[in-house]
């Protein structure tokens, strides 16, 4: 309802109860008269000696007519606006009393509304307690990955999750089937230099060429890597923070025509077999989004900016497998919260369907802090060892993976949630006063049909 119709139907009740107002005053003035004339008569028929009649009151029957026939709402709001020229308000309709009473009622909706969202003790300490369990697991297992230095350090031997997960790869994927995966999966953005390609590419050499290369992001590869297959092309990001789109001479571009779909299905195996043919090498394939760091080249420690550092780290073993091995804290936030949930919901005689944990705005605060703690704790871990290796990069992603939905539901979603949860109430309020009306147009009109316009 726009403005206009919110002023046209505050103008019509402003006007009906107007006019209401005054039938009413007419009838108790004929009521008192009629009282009067009543209590004349008794005082001169008991002057006379009669007897006194006695009174009776007789029970409201219906009225045997059909039921009127309204007019049109445009003849109302026309009515109304000759008969109450001016401006109206809430005020102009109800009483101080009935004003009271209706923001009585939004206040105890506002108050339960909250109470549906609020975080509660047991809220607080369940995010609490898996963010500092996630955050001693990143501490004490994760630690860093195994490299000989970094940035002239000491050599580490690796925290024991990121040794056993690059065994088990290199136990899955050995030499040999690593070939054949190469041999049977090549693709466009795998140039591991820059000889052959019409643009130079900073920094792109065999040791880093999976960092530059988008293809082989283990998220973006899926976008990036099926684009390069089907336009035969190259996208990077250089050293220097460049983004490069170029064609692969040594690449054909697929053709667009009836089999193109089938074209895209096979640029999908081609970037899952080529994925798995680097995940188990020595270098492995970069952490999800992590070639995106090259962009930033200032800040840093030192001379070193962002982009070098992450460089640098990638070349000492923070890979793909590393980052599995951080998200640890990850699993371990998300199955603690949640089963912690499950038990409450549970507890306070729920259903198992309604007690699993889904995306309730409650929950999703409630796990949003518990990876807030998780995350403190990493940054302390870094700050205190002055080793980027130490970076937690897969809690980092899950700290911002709830961050912008939070940061949305706080800013935006909350408002307009609660805006439906209290028309819902008003919803049923007026359900109750509709059936409320029909009763009084029942005992008034009987089995009559209701109006019409």
């Amino acid at each position: 309802m726009n403005d206009d119709a919110a002023k046209d139907v505050i103008r019509v009740l402003a006007t009906q109860g107007v006019l209401l107002n005054s039938n009413l005053e007419k009838a108790n003035t004929a009521a008192s008269k009629a009282e009067r004339a009543i209590s004349d008569a008794e005082a001169l028929l008991g002057k006379r000696g009669k007897p006194l009649p006695e009174r009776s009151r007789s029970e409201l029957t219906p009225f045997p007519v059909e039921p009127p026939r309204l007019r049109s709402w445009a003849e109302i709001v026309d009515e109304a606006r000759n008969e109450q020229p001016g401006e109206f308000s809430f005020a102009d309709i109800v009483s101080p009393d009935e004003m009271a009473a209706a923001n009585s009622n939004f206040s105890r909706w506002n108050s339960e509304f909250a109470g549906l969202h609020r975080l509660t003790y047991y809220d607080y300490a369940t995010a609490g307690a898996a963010g500092i369990l996630a955050g001693l697991v990143d501490i004490i297992l994760v630690q860093v990955p195994k490299h000989p230095g970094f940035l002239g350090g000491p050599a580490a031997e690796g925290g024991w999750p990121s040794n056993v997960i690059k065994q088990q790869f290199a136990d899955l994927l050995p030499a040999d089937k690593i070939r054949a995966l190469e041999r049977n999966y090549p693709v466009p953005f795998d140039p591991s230099t820059s000889h052959g390609l019409a643009i130079h590419i900073e920094g792109l050499g065999p040791r880093t060429h999976r960092m530059n290369s988008l293809g082989h992001d283990p998220l973006l590869g899926w976008l990036f890597g099926v684009r390069d297959i089907l336009m035969g092309g190259f996208t990077a990001i250089g050293s220097d923070g460049q983004l490069v789109i170029q064609t692969n001479p040594r690449w054909e571009p697929a053709e667009f025509g009836v089999g193109f779909f089938v074209e895209i299905l096979e640029a999908f195996k081609l970037v899952a077999g080529h994925l798995l043919s680097d995940v188990a090498t020595k270098a492995g394939l970069p952490p999800p989004l992590f070639g995106l760091l090259q962009f930033l080249q200032r800040g840093g420690i030192g001379d070193h900016s962002i982009a070098d550092i992450a460089r640098a780290m990638y070349r000492s073993g923070y890979d793909f497998r590393h980052f599995l091995a951080g998200g640890a804290s990850v699993v371990i936030i998300e199955v603690f919260v949640r089963t912690a949930w499950t038990v409450r919901e549970l507890s306070e005689g729920k259903k198992l369907t309604e007690a699993v944990p889904v995306a309730s705005p409650r929950l999703r605060s409630g796990i949003f802090l518990s990876h807030s703690v998780a995350t403190a704790v990493n940054a302390g871990k870094v700050a205190i060892t002055q080793n980027p290796l130490s970076i937690n990069w897969a809690q980092w992603m899950a700290f911002f993976r709830y961050l912008i939905p939070q940061m949305h539901w706080l800013l935006f979603a909350r408002e307009s949630t609660r805006a439906v949860f209290v028309q819902e109430k008003l919803d049923e309020s007026w359900k109750q006063l509709d059936a409320e009306l029909a009763i009084t147009w029942s005992n008034i009109f009987g089995s009559a049909g209701p109006a019409v316009l």
